[in-house]
């Protein structure tokens, strides 16, 4: 399926009414739209179907410095970005990913990454920040998935963190085998992603989210060639 890629500044979500990969909010279910402020702060990177036209899937970002002159990271509500104040120069935040089920391969992803890889050098990032998610609100799952993660996919000591309070995910003692991560969450591992700390719970989106950070200067040259 041939597909273009172009980048929308400042608009609302334009896959709104698709779905975000199988995740809304409660508050949205009336009128069928997912949004929130962020939307119109954000740039949203969309690829269109070449034929037709038609909408196959968006990603929503911000620079480090964007946030700061408007609200903040959306990862903030989940998640202590302390440690990443050094680096806001270098940091683009990957929010919702949206893509339409028609579209839902790994075409369409392609080109959504290879876009978000344009847009990172045009802003001089190096880290790009975002939560990865489950859906699930069952907290001893997420702790056992964090467990299987932090094996082989956890981040440098000095970019780690944790849920802020009231976020954190408080397993009851009781043994959960760790779930399998959603496709999008796997395409993200097998690009190198790295899992910043143990997850925060969701109850809007009722997901566990999952902080995870790309160091675009770490990427194997598998990944970086397939994007850069």
């Amino acid at each position: 399926m041939p597909t273009t890629a172009v980048l929308v500044h400042d608009c609302g979500n334009p896959l709104a009414k698709t779905g975000e990969l199988g995740e809304g909010l409660d508050s949205s279910s009336q009128c069928g739209l997912d949004r929130d402020p962020f939307d119109f702060i954000c740039d949203h990177l969309m690829v269109h179907e070449a034929a037709t036209g038609k909408l196959a899937g968006t990603y929503r970002m911000q620079s480090g410095y964007r946030a700061k002159g408007n609200l903040g990271y959306y990862g903030e509500q989940f998640f202590d970005f302390r440690p990443f104040e050094p680096l806001r120069s270098e940091v683009l935040e990957l929010g919702r990913a949206c893509v339409h089920e028609k579209y839902r391969n790994t075409s369409v992803l392609h080109m959504l990454w290879k876009g978000i890889a344009r847009y990172s050098q045009s802003c001089g990032a190096r880290y790009l920040i975002g939560c990865r998610s489950l859906s699930s609100q069952d907290e001893d799952e997420g702790m056992a998935l964090y467990e299987t993660l932090r094996e082989k996919y956890l981040a440098a000591p000095s970019l780690r963190t944790r849920p802020v309070e009231g976020r954190q995910c408080k397993p009851s003692g009781t043994h959960a085998a760790p779930p399998r991560p959603p496709r999008l969450f796997r395409a993200y591992l097998d690009i190198s992603v790295r899992v910043c700390g143990p997850p925060a719970i969701d109850r809007e989106f009722k997901t566990i989210d999952f902080l995870t950070l790309v160091d675009l200067q770490a990427l194997p040259n598998r990944v970086r060639t397939r994007f850069f």
